[in-house]
């Protein structure tokens, strides 16, 4: 089998409302864009990936090298993107395209990947990842509604300008919802460099951070999420070592380079790189197994769309150190159905909470091709 073609085209969805994400300030979303990969083949058999990255770069460099290539090779591949797209700012294409490829492999297999790479489980727990900041009252409502549907574990946005505030939304919701849901929490003070308005933000230091975990400590929470910068190794390592909530991060580091010293260093507890991010399925296969063998948690990022989605819970059902899987949403202006939304059937909990793993082969979904083609 060889490949025939590389495609990458950018598509939209407009939200029902705007959206207002807590970790950049300022900034407004109406809609949702995302670039489709999609690697054809003369078997034909077609991948599909999603993720960031330019459809001129990838028509112009990268497809016609790619062309005539075994689709097995996706480490090499991997390799061959990274370098003809600039190294660095081409690890996103690469990760679209390397998306595409497993995809590829996977149905060439007959198998869905999770079973291809090793099954561990076929469900994970799905937690509810809301994006603003909303007042306790607002947010304990939210919390029971989402308890409606079959979630039974929802993550907080901490971003008020003091502790107090912030601690009152975890308060309210653990009220609300008593030993129903697990919470986790996210102070998204990794988002530098790279996030429109992290410039301007509140920035939290060791002692906002670690006074915070010592208030959420007897609010029975998950985990604290990015609580500071993405490079405050040292800082980090301390907050791990004196926090009785478990630290988490790593969505926007990138490479294995860097997700080696979060580890070796102990700066996070729980580690959340992203297939689309920082490093493709490949890259993120390595790191959770050298989590592992650190006794960390491996709980990926969102993925940024269904295909992300869906790339994550295949890969997570592999780790025996994974529990979870994030579902994106803020009801009623970005329902999970929207954030999903490139992929035909949406990944929900079922009535206990947790996402089964679909049975067909690849990622296990199928491309929803409604979407707006804008380049």
């Amino acid at each position: 089998m060889k490949i025939t073609a590389v495609e990458a085209e950018i598509w939209r969805i407009p939200f029902a409302a705007e959206v207002r994400p807590a970790w950049s300030p300022g900034t407004v979303w109406r809609e949702k864009s995302t670039t489709v990969y999609r690697v054809h083949t003369d078997a034909g058999l077609t991948g599909i990936g999603a993720g960031q990255g330019a459809p001129l770069l990838v028509r112009d460099r990268i497809a016609p090298r790619l062309v005539g290539h075994d689709p097995f090779a996706v480490e090499r591949i991997f390799r061959v993107v990274v370098n003809w797209s600039g190294g660095a700012i081409g690890v996103p294409v690469a990760c679209g395209i390397e998306m595409a490829l497993w995809d590829l492999v996977g149905k060439a297999a007959g198998l869905p990947l999770y079973r291809l790479w090793g099954a561990h489980t076929d469900r994970l727990r799905a937690y509810a990842s809301l994006v603003e900041q909303r007042t306790p009252e607002r947010r304990a409502e939210d919390a029971l509604h989402l308890l409606d549907q079959g979630y039974r574990a929802i993550k907080l946005r901490l971003h008020a300008p003091t502790m107090r505030e912030d601690i009152a939304q975890v308060e309210a919701v653990r009220a609300a919802v008593g030993d129903r849901m697990e919470i986790m929490v996210d102070a998204n003070q990794a988002q530098e460099p790279g996030t429109p308005g992290s410039e301007d933000d509140l920035v939290w230091g060791y002692r906002r951070a670690l006074a915070t975990c010592r208030e959420l400590a007897p609010l029975d929470v998950v985990w604290m999420e990015e609580p500071l910068g993405r490079y405050a190794f040292d800082d980090l390592r301390r907050l791990a070592a004196a926090s009785d909530v478990p630290i988490a991060g790593g969505e926007n580091n990138v490479g294995l380079h860097e997700f080696r010293r979060l580890i070796d260093d102990d700066c996070y507890d729980v580690v959340q790189p992203d297939a689309a991010v920082s490093a493709g399925l490949g890259g993120l296969r390595k790191i959770a197994a050298y989590a592992e063998m650190h006794h960390k948690r491996f709980a990926p990022h969102h993925g940024g769309s269904g295909l992300g989605v869906a790339a994550h819970l295949q890969l997570s059902a592999t780790c025996p150190n994974a529990s979870y899987v994030e579902l994106l949403q803020e009801p009623p202006a970005l329902p999970v159905e929207t954030f999903q939304g490139l992929i035909t059937e949406p990944l929900v909990p079922d009535a206990n909470g947790d996402v089964r793993l679909p049975e067909a082969p690849g990622l296990g979904v199928e491309l929803n091709t409604s979407w707006e083609r804008v380049a």
